[in-house]
């Protein structure tokens, strides 16, 4: 009679078991294990919460790419890089002002029409303060950013939306999550040495938008991405409620027309 050791026996189990619903079961955390409502507000809820976040990837606004990397918080900081092409430009926000100091390559990037040499190579130099622009404002506020994703309502509670998210989900399948954003939940897996659970939905039929969001408490969501063509992109956020401190330029390096 042949004999089994212990270190055969082990692997056949292991086979055994990756081949069948146990497996999925022994290796799936009991957040995992909820229905796609339980997952959704719990996210929706944790993300209220957070008083600030980095966030860096690429995005795409009306259909031209750039690179992030933002530090903002709730109180209307905010510090970070953005790079259009191979040019940087950075930005610094302290409420209602908003300054800007960038390559010449951003600049001529950014205006509907060429900079003059001489005044790129200026503003190259210094600092450009703008106060009350809402536009620039948005590109930096943290508020704007979480109200902008429809898939899990990360945005402040209020009148319709609720802790509870912006729907109903279920796992593996399809319900409405955000109104008109058809969603599903998918398996748990791993960012950043993280256990996460995808959730994806496409808003409108036009796109598709996911979130990965942490296993364990707090849940976080930790990514998100969108297809779309023109506002698209993939963003990672990290450093939650850390503080955001920001060196407001000094007079003599701010641009004076």
């Amino acid at each position: 009679m042949r004999r089994t050791t212990p270190a055969v026996a082990v692997l056949a189990l292991a086979g055994a078991l990756s081949g069948c619903s146990v497996y999925h079961d022994f290796t799936t955390s009991d957040f995992a294990k909820q229905d796609g409502d339980a997952i959704v507000a719990a996210a929706s809820e944790a993300m209220q919460d957070v008083q600030s976040v980095r966030l860096t990837g690429q995005v795409r606004s009306r259909g031209n790419q750039y690179f992030i990397d933002l530090r903002l918080d709730r109180d209307g900081h905010c510090a970070g890089t953005m790079r259009f092409g191979s040019s940087n430009i950075d930005i610094r926000r302290v409420g209602d002002r908003v300054w800007l100091k960038g390559e010449s390559g951003a600049y001529n990037r950014l205006s509907s029409t060429r900079l003059p040499d001489s005044v790129v190579d200026e503003l190259s130099t210094s600092w450009v303060l703008f106060e009350d622009d809402k536009s620039l404002r948005q590109a930096c506020d943290l508020e704007a950013f979480l109200d902008s994703f429809e898939v899990v309502d990360l945005g402040a509670d209020d009148a319709g939306k609720g802790k509870g998210g912006k729907g109903k989900g279920g796992k593996g399948g399809r319900d409405d999550l955000s109104g008109d954003a058809p969603t599903t939940v998918g398996d748990e897996t791993s960012v950043d040495g993280e256990n996460v659970v995808q959730l994806s939905g496409s808003p409108g039929g036009q796109h598709e938008e996911l979130a990965w969001v942490r296993s364990d408490a707090p849940h976080y969501v930790v990514r998100i991405e969108s297809t779309s063509a023109q506002d698209g992109g993939s963003i990672a956020l990290t450093e939650f409620d850390e503080d955001v401190e920001v060196e407001v330029p000094k007079a003599k390096d701010v641009y004076r027309p």
